[in-house]
């Protein structure tokens, strides 16, 4: 019985790292997509993980779908800070203002 139930936590730990790994995959490739260089995509990425819960990421993610090529890096994160949700507006500027000047806020 101990097996199985230590199985199944592996399972479900196994199950949130891939949907975590999904998440971050969708959201680089969305940020390069909406004109987010693949390297401040990645950094922002990274943020955007430490800064919002699960939940927050998916939301975003979804979001990035409604959105169009940006001009520059600046525009596009302007555009994502349009979404309805406070917590990834304030998350998505800080993380830009850290991955575009290197300053952490």
């Amino acid at each position: 019985m101990k097996l199985i139930q230590t199985a199944g936590i592996i399972v479900a730990l196994l199950t949130i790292l891939g949907c975590a790994t999904a998440i971050r995959y969708t959201l680089h490739d969305r940020f390069r997509a909406i004109g987010i260089g693949a390297e401040t995509a990645d950094c922002m990425v990274g943020e955007l993980e430490q800064r919002l819960s699960h939940d927050d990421l998916q939301d975003l993610a979804r979001y990035t779908f409604e959105l169009s090529r940006a001009s520059s890096t600046p525009a596009a994160i302007r555009s994502l800070m349009t979404i309805d949700n406070p917590r990834a507006v304030t998350a998505v500027g800080k993380s830009g203002v850290t991955c575009v000047t290197g300053f952490r806020l």
